[in-house]
């Protein structure tokens, strides 16, 4: 196994495959891991250099500290990208991956030359005049839930999520999440639901591609039109056979996208 150990000694489990002239760091979202990117890396390493890694208290990453927040998952995406040597990266961000990515550039981070944002928000919770977030008191009648229920909720999560329990990959979603620790899982959600990004999309320098699964139960694929809207440089696309993980769904189409992306053809 492979792991960087960033300057406060916590260690980052991460893969680095593939040679190609350009670069795709692929984030992954709440309590999952790079495991859950294996098709898509598996995919475009022949073309592209393929960096993915596991944020800090989910998959092989080690626990945070005291402190757990969105400050320190960018500068763990950054400590990655400078460690590695990287450039001019296409930077991948799927569920909460895209609030890790967003903080990481509304921050002044560098190394990135494109962003897809994918199947996540940009504010966690709906609000008067955006209603592309989650119901207000959805989060915290599931992290109820999961308290009281896990792992039982841990897995009726992921089969809402996937939206296929028969599929196998529910089964391997739910072991991923098991991987992050509840409390751990808890603490990282609630400082989500503080970021609010509506400001910083117009304030991008750089293309932005919003791709959402036509039948996520969360994300409304409106989200993905305020997104191209809003961005300085912005587009989308919409999965029409996708769930939540569209990655998975429509494994095929979203490599092919992801990499007209990344050489600029899209």
């Amino acid at each position: 196994m492979s792991y960087l150990q960033t300057p406060d000694g916590a260690r980052l489990r991460f893969v680095d495959f593939g040679a190609g002239p350009d670069t795709i760091v692929l984030v992954h979202g709440w309590k999952g891991s790079h495991r859950l990117w294996q098709p898509v890396i598996a995919g475009l390493a022949s073309e592209f250099r393929v960096v993915a890694f596991d944020n800090r208290g989910m998959g092989e990453s080690d626990r945070p500290g005291d402190r757990y927040d969105f400050d320190l998952l960018a500068d763990d995406l950054g400590f990655v990208i400078e460690r590695l040597g990287l450039a001019g990266v296409t930077l991948v961000g799927w569920s909460m991956g895209c609030s890790i990515s967003l903080r990481y550039l509304e921050r002044g981070g560098g190394g990135v030359a494109r962003l897809a944002l994918v199947a996540g928000p940009i504010r966690l919770e709906s609000c008067e005049g955006f209603p592309w977030g989650l119901a207000p008191g959805k989060l915290d009648g599931y992290l109820d839930d999961l308290t009281s229920n896990w792992p039982r909720a841990e897995l009726e999560f992921a089969r809402g999520a996937v939206g296929d329990p028969g599929d196998p990959f529910t089964d391997f979603y739910y072991r991923v999440a098991l991987q992050t620790e509840l409390v751990d899982s808890i603490r990282i959600v609630r400082e989500q639901a503080r970021l609010d990004f509506r400001p910083l999309l117009p304030r991008l320098e750089l293309p932005v591609l919003a791709a959402y699964g036509r039948h996520d139960r969360d994300y409304d694929i409106g989200l993905a039109e305020y997104i191209a809207e809003r961005a300085a440089d912005g587009r989308r696309v919409i999965f029409e056979r996708s769930t939540h993980p569209v990655h998975h769904c429509e494994p095929q189409r979203f490599r092919e996208v992801i990499g007209d992306f990344a050489r600029g053809r899209l």
